[in-house]
């Protein structure tokens, strides 16, 4: 299935310190209108993808709502990517009400102490508040993105997810873009370390647990490898088509060609599923299964079929 990640709007409340969008408090000017939204929708709706309305914080955007019961009138799959600090009671209702698969919520650690450092004083119980407002009501999944700051807390939110109610827990490894910084990656030993307590974690638990941008997880047995450019595509605020929101290569433009277009057509989505990758990444043979971290790869050598720098060689092989 396509998953189709749409960053709705630059505007948030909230300027986190590793935000991918480096998102900011006002919407940019050139974001795409609701009547572009719609036809982005009827283009893509064909191809039957998984929609995630992203930002920003998507909550922001005045016409949300219109979008998204667009885009469920259409027959996608709609889900919601927030903070969870501005939900409340009326507009979880209108989240319900519209069909809303899921919501995901971003923590940055089990504690206030450390999403809080990230994210703003206060932000932790806001978005356990919103967790609470959702439960019951609207399947929801926290994210966590892990960086040298909280690579010791990958249990405890295991703990913490499954005390919450939440559906899935979705680990997501730091790609240094936006605001990220390569100082805050964990090393290639650490990464692997922490892949492998997911891997033995997962039997425990009676919820989904995914992995994001460590495709190195497929080596044991866990997701199908780099799924950007495959079956994955990210759209920006205005309309710029990428292989995934960590890899700023550009395919096309929905302002210039039809999504579809881009995506059956666009050299860049080619090349990824051609899979011709270079370095240690192309002579690997978990190169079909894992194909290493094309944002990462791009990030370190601007070239996004070079070899990924949180390989380790000893265990690709």
């Amino acid at each position: 299935m396509l998953i189709l990640a749409w960053e709705v709007t630059a505007a948030c409340n909230l300027c986190c310190s590793y935000c991918r969008a480096a998102a900011c408090a006002s919407p940019d000017k050139d974001e795409l209108t609701l009547d572009e939204a719609r036809r982005l929708i009827d283009e893509a709706a064909p191809l039957k993808p998984m929609l995630i309305l992203s930002g920003g914080e998507p909550l922001m955007r005045p016409d949300i709502f219109d979008i998204i019961d667009y885009a469920i009138s259409r027959g996608l799959r709609v889900s919601l990517a927030t903070n969870g600090t501005i939900l409340t009671p009326d507009i979880v209702f209108r989240i319900k009400e519209a069909g809303v698969s899921r919501v995901s919520i971003s923590l940055d650690g089990p504690t206030p102490e450390t999403h809080d450092e990230a994210r703003g004083q206060g932000c932790y119980q806001r978005s356990l508040r919103g967790m609470e407002l959702l439960r019951s009501q609207v399947d929801f999944q926290i994210n966590f993105t892990i960086t040298r700051r909280n690579q010791g807390d990958v249990v405890h939110m295991l703990d913490l997810a499954q005390r919450l109610g939440a559906c899935a827990l979705h680990f997501f490894f730091l790609v240094p873009t936006g605001r990220g910084k390569v100082r805050d990656i964990i090393s290639a030993e650490k990464q692997e370390e922490l892949l492998k307590l997911i891997r033995e974690e997962g039997p425990k638990r009676s919820m989904e647990l995914r992995v994001t941008c460590a495709p190195q997880y497929a080596r044991m047995g866990g997701g199908g490898g780099c799924l950007a450019g495959r079956s994955f595509a990210f759209i920006s605020r205005r309309g710029e088509v990428f292989p995934c929101g960590y890899m700023p290569v550009l395919a096309g433009n929905i302002r210039e060609k039809s999504f579809a277009e881009i995506w059956e057509t666009s050299h860049v989505f080619t090349a990824l599923r051609d899979r011709k990758l270079n370095g240690r990444c192309g002579s690997c043979r978990y190169k079909t299964a894992c194909g290493g971290c094309r944002a990462r790869a791009y990030a370190e050598s601007e070239d996004f079929l070079g070899q990924d720098p949180l390989c380790l060689e000893a265990s690709c092989g």
